[in-house]
């Protein structure tokens, strides 16, 4: 019974953490949007300051960075008591420093930046830039505060299995790494530039045919170079959002077009991301051969993480991975239009 409990408070926990990600994307969004309306002005001349001020600009900051701050600060220990995660007071206090600096920090930024298109500053453009890269060094930090330590590795069943299959599907694959799952409780994989990673604790939970499966997808990203489009794409949404900026200059649309700037581009690289997800599913369903053994492996994947399975399809708009369910159908979608299509080559 306590299991059982147990079981529930995780899973219900899971699914809160999914929407307090939500609130704060869309809070923030709203924040940038009404800095740019009626309402700021109105709110910080009743505290006797100008919004032009330096005081109105620290208001400006303050206020999202340390509710945001807060926030994940209480959700972090919340899942040392609830996940049994094993996180340090300094481990903590780097998960939640880069956790509010992405996407908190880096959209406060890109407000700033387009605060200045709007005036036809070009240092709005440098603006950009450097959120650019606060975003991928917030990314690359938050994910060594959690504890993804790459370990490279020159031998062992997972070296081979990924090579063998590199070479047989000509893919130029250089490095393999093994992640400690740590004390993060990590399970995943991930396809890099001319490499691939996977937790360590894969053997508790893939057996030969799935863990053939996951190479397989991760390869898949590696060989359609997700990675590298995925950033190009961000460069071009932005940029033309950027000259969307320079159009509208001083305009009563401007709150509306900074709440569609601030979240739009998002929801457009978590839309490509899913995509992605879905070719790679299907790159490896084609090279395995096994789309039971993919299904398998996401479902062990998902139970181990305990990652809530369904999702409404507005919720799934703010995730970067599909939901269980529609993975599951997609293979399945897959594998049977594989089949058919050997079976027409054949009979041609």
């Amino acid at each position: 019974m306590t299991d059982l409990k147990g079981g529930l408070l995780r899973a219900g926990w899971s699914f809160i953490r999914r929407y307090l990600n939500i609130v704060i994307l869309l809070s923030v969004s709203a924040w940038w949007s009404l800095s740019d309306s009626s309402v700021f002005p109105n709110l910080l001349y009743r505290f006797g300051w100008n919004p032009e001020s330096p005081q109105g600009v620290v208001f400006f900051w303050f206020i999202p960075i340390t509710v945001v701050f807060g926030v994940y600060g209480l959700t972090y220990f919340a899942d040392t008591i609830i996940l049994h995660r094993k996180w340090t007071p300094w481990d903590l206090m780097q998960l939640v420093f880069w956790r509010t600096m992405s996407p908190t920090v880096t959209l406060l930024v890109v407000a700033m930046a387009f605060e200045d298109l709007y005036e036809r500053r070009t240092i709005g453009v440098l603006w950009l830039g450097f959120a650019a890269v606060l975003t991928l060094i917030s990314v690359v930090r938050l994910r060594a505060a959690q504890g993804m330590k790459l370990q490279r590795v020159k031998s062992g069943e997972l070296y081979k299995r990924a090579f063998a299959m590199a070479k047989r599907e000509n893919i130029e694959l250089t490095r393999v790494y093994v992640v400690p799952a740590g004390k993060g409780h990590l399970t995943n994989a991930y396809g890099m530039s001319k490499a691939v990673a996977i937790t360590d604790n894969y053997g508790k939970f893939l057996d030969e045919p799935e863990l053939d499966f996951v190479v397989a997808h991760e390869l898949g990203h590696v060989k359609r170079h997700h990675g590298r489009k995925k950033m190009l794409m961000a460069a071009v949404v932005y940029g033309i959002a950027a000259v969307l900026a320079l159009i509208v200059g001083p305009s009563k649309s401007r709150p509306v077009f900074n709440f569609v700037t601030a979240l739009g581009p998002i929801l457009l690289l978590y839309f490509v991301s899913r995509r992605f997800e879905y070719e790679s599913d299907r790159i490896a369903v084609g090279w395995t051969g096994s789309p039971e053994a993919g299904i398998q492996a996401l479902v062990n994947l998902y139970r181990v993480t305990e990652t809530p399975s369904h999702c409404h399809r507005i919720t799934e708009l703010f995730m970067t991975h599909p939901s269980l369910s529609r993975r599951v159908q997609a293979i399945q979608t897959a594998a049977k239009e594989i089949n058919k299509a050997k079976l027409a080559s054949s009979s041609a």
